[in-house]
């Protein structure tokens, strides 16, 4: 679940960052003493310091859910979390007569405030994390900036990573977990679909913007940096480090796409958009 959360973070801040400035690299590794020697480029680290139960959340009744065949199961409810991430800013800039690293990492600091307060309640499945079952994949991610009475935090934790102290936005975010179910992840598909025309309008113009994964044959393992190419347009994506890829702008059809990997098969298929079976933006290449 905390990988899943990192994720949750990292596209909260990636979709919603406007520049100037730029948008930053994002480190989750811990800023020790080494740290900022390791940079190449602005960065924001964003770090998990601590985790409590969230007891505002309990509840002594169960869930009652209903399956794919309609039929209804009791659950144990979530488990909500608080998550206590510090974040950061760093440039790999050296301090100067004539010039400072500061007004750079500040301005990343400020800008990152200006995503977080925007998104105070996100849900992972409308981002696109994958994983997590489907509890936190239809949760809500509560996401509290900077809170007045004070973050919890490691009152040595600079001295701990041997830095002198920095500014840092102190960040809780509140996530369940299922103590019951942890269903394997399930594919991305389609995930957003705009219509645009006239008020009173007969028609709308419509594009869709699909995902989906390429994995191993067999294990369903991902298949990070594997190519998806579309044979329509000719466009092609690399998948990410979980095997995900993503089209955007497609309007309603059906295109053939081909999925190929070093040292593997490729394959083809076709993919009517934005309907059709999920499991056609799967590619399991052998």
């Amino acid at each position: 679940m905390l990988n899943l959360l990192d994720e949750v973070l990292r596209r909260v801040i990636t979709s919603g960052w406007s520049a100037p400035p730029a948008l930053p690299a994002l480190s989750f590794s811990a800023p020790d003493d080494g740290f900022r020697s390791r940079l190449s480029e602005l960065t924001l680290n964003i770090y998990l310091t601590e985790i409590r139960e969230n007891r505002d959340f309990r509840r002594s009744q169960f869930d009652t859910i209903t399956l794919g065949d309609r039929s209804l199961v009791r659950s144990q409810p979530p488990t909500y979390f608080d998550c206590h991430y510090l974040i950061s800013a760093w440039s790999p800039a050296d301090e100067g007569e004539l010039a400072s690293p500061v007004a750079d990492e500040h301005a990343l600091l400020g800008a990152a405030l200006r995503v977080l307060i925007r998104n105070p309640d996100v849900n992972p499945g409308a981002l696109g994390v994958a994983g997590g079952g489907p509890v936190f994949q239809e949760a809500h991610v509560y996401l509290t900036v900077a809170a007045p009475d004070g973050p919890r935090v490691v009152n040595d934790f600079w001295s701990t990573m041997k830095q002198p102290w920095r500014p840092a936005i102190a960040l809780v975010a509140t996530a369940p977990v299922d103590p019951l179910i942890d269903a394997p992840a399930g594919p991305p598909v389609v995930t957003f679909v705009q219509r645009t025309g006239l008020i009173g309008a007969a028609a709308f113009d419509e594009l869709v913007h699909i995902g989906g994964w390429v994995l191993r044959q067999g294990s369903d393992q991902p298949i990070p940096g594997a190519t998806v190419r579309s044979l329509s347009s000719g466009k092609e994506v690399t998948t990410d480090a979980q095997g995900r890829f993503s089209f955007a702008d497609l309007r309603p059809g059906i295109y053939r796409f081909r999925a190929s990997a070093p040292g593997r098969a490729p394959l083809e298929q076709d993919i009517d958009v934005p309907g059709g079976d999920a499991q056609s933006h799967v590619f399991r290449l052998t």
